[in-house]
């Protein structure tokens, strides 16, 4: 008797039940822990899309390897319940390190915005940060700023652990709420026409983000923005300094 048509049978069985858990688990990850244009900023996408990818291959095509009628039935639960562990095990371990690498602030530092992960935070420092920002955020970036340097001592000793690789945008001792750093966003902010300028032939790419953005050009402004080696722009509202958008263009 033919194996072949219950095996395929089987394995589309599970890999429709992949594909919704997967999907379910693909939705609250982007709607969570990587909101709106931060999946494409902070390259979570692809890391979600190849787990969600290895993770509905692996069960069904193990099921077509394994899965034969002619078991006994306690057989054929064992094989699918050791499958089913395999596959939440890599589940398990592919949402964790997307979750270790999703982005939990958008900083201000010095002249620039920094888009900073929770696996990039120096975690020791959480302590020193001011109240309410000691706990990583669970559901997208915050927007924060960092502060001035108390003396010159501090900013000395910034500077070598900056070339360790731990930037102040990455330190909570430095982490201050955004309106405090506001002015400063405001005085470096360079005009749209700028962007423009350099991007002559990106005008439909910057079209459309000030369309998302709600505001004419005139009121917008940009700030560079450094995440991952991607290369983006913030948009910011030139009087209030909000942040309004991204485009995705070099600011520097």
């Amino acid at each position: 008797m033919s194996t072949g048509k219950p095996r395929l049978k089987a394995a589309t069985l599970h890999l429709l039940v992949s594909g919704v858990i997967a999907g379910v688990v693909t939705a609250l990850i982007l709607l969570l822990w990587y909101p709106g244009q931060y999946a494409e900023i902070a390259r979570g996408l692809k890391l979600i899309i190849l787990v969600a990818g290895v993770d509905i291959v692996l069960g069904p095509l193990l099921t077509l390897v394994v899965f034969n009628p002619v078991k006994s039935r306690t057989e054929l639960v064992r094989d699918i319940s050791v499958i089913a562990l395999l596959q939440a095990s890599a589940l398990i371990y592919g949402v964790h390190t997307v979750f270790v690498a999703r982005p939990v602030a958008l900083v201000f530092e010095g002249s620039q915005f920094r888009l900073v992960s929770a696996a990039e935070v120096e975690q020791k420092e959480l302590v020193q940060a001011s109240p309410g920002l000691r706990k990583l955020s669970l559901t997208g970036p915050i927007i924060l700023g960092a502060r001035e340097f108390k003396d010159a001592k501090e900013k000395s000793d910034a500077t070598f652990t900056a070339f360790a690789g731990a930037d102040i945008g990455v330190r909570p001792s430095f982490w201050q709420n955004y309106e405090q750093s506001a002015e400063k966003v405001k005085l470096l902010a360079k005009p749209l026409s700028i962007l423009r300028s350099k991007y002559p032939g990106q005008k439909a790419l910057i079209d459309r983000a000030v369309q998302e953005s709600g505001l004419p050009d005139t009121a917008l402004g940009f700030v560079p923005l450094i995440a991952r080696g991607t290369e983006w722009s913030v948009l910011v509202d030139a009087e209030s300094s909000a942040v309004k958008g991204f485009v995705k263009l070099d600011g520097f």
